[in-house]
């Protein structure tokens, strides 16, 4: 009865649904800078719009769910679980190397690196809210493995269009395999904490730190490579977390 319920209103549909949405308001506010003659600065602009008005759009939905905040993992740290948070340490890792590697481009303007901030923060909380919160919890009536997989390859997929913007065929394969292998490490930690701000908190920082570097083609294919194998084996780690969980879960049972 309950699965028979959670089918209902198509959620694999609703899911594919949400993320083409917001696809096309980015892609459609990209379009309209670009007819407008816009420079880097007011495209990223054009785009945190696009990124806001999903926010309102997601919150909205929520807010209206008989579901509770929770149940899309916005939760407060509990006491006793403080553990839980050395989970999140590889990330602060992940979200270094760029800078760390390439630099930070320091002729970049205030205007500039403020509308990199309304970027990214619209994009860490809109792309979380949709991918680790409101399709995990529409699918979850189809068990982790299933959400896990969907939500990273479709994450990926969705990530494609950036990729094309390289200039060869190992950048365009790399930034593939990179968009594919976070989504896949941010779904797995959604279901190792049950917690999603922090992964919002990630999402913002890795990008606008990604967004502040220095743009050097060979320099990121190595840096891309170097993030791609810190993403296997954080995989490999949390998969491990999360069989001894579940293996424990059936011992006490």
């Amino acid at each position: 009865m309950k699965e028979h319920l959670a089918k209902k209103g198509h959620p694999v549909l609703f899911s594919l649904m949400l993320g083409v949405v917001l696809t096309l308001l980015v892609s459609a506010a990209s379009a309209a800078a670009s007819i407008m003659e816009l420079d880097d600065t007011g495209i990223r602009f054009a785009q945190a719009c696009a990124f806001f008005l999903m926010a309102v759009i997601v919150t909205v939905y929520m807010s209206r769910s008989s579901r509770p905040r929770g149940s899309y993992g916005f939760k407060r740290f509990e006491g006793g679980k403080e553990k839980r948070a050395l989970y999140y340490i590889p990330l602060l890792v992940i979200a270094l190397i760029q800078p760390a590697m390439a630099g930070i481009n320091t002729k970049l303007s205030w205007i500039e690196v403020g509308s990199i901030l309304l970027l990214t923060v619209c994009v860490g909380f809109t792309e979380e809210t949709i991918f680790r919160g409101i399709i995990r919890e529409k699918l979850r009536f189809k068990g982790p493995v299933f959400y896990i997989v969907f939500s990273s390859v479709f994450f990926g997929i969705l990530h494609m269009a950036n990729a094309l913007n390289g200039t060869d065929l190992i950048h365009i394969v790399l930034q593939v395999i990179n968009a594919l292998l976070l989504g896949c490490i941010l779904a797995l930690l959604i279901e190792t904490t049950d917690n999603i701000i922090p992964l919002i908190t990630f999402h913002f920082i890795y990008d606008a730190l990604a967004m502040v570097s220095n743009e050097n083609l060979d320099q990121e294919i190595l840096v891309v490579s170097l993030l791609n194998i810190l993403y296997l084996l954080y995989g490999i780690y949390l998969i491990a977390v999360l069989m001894r969980r579940n293996k424990a879960q059936s011992l006490s049972m």
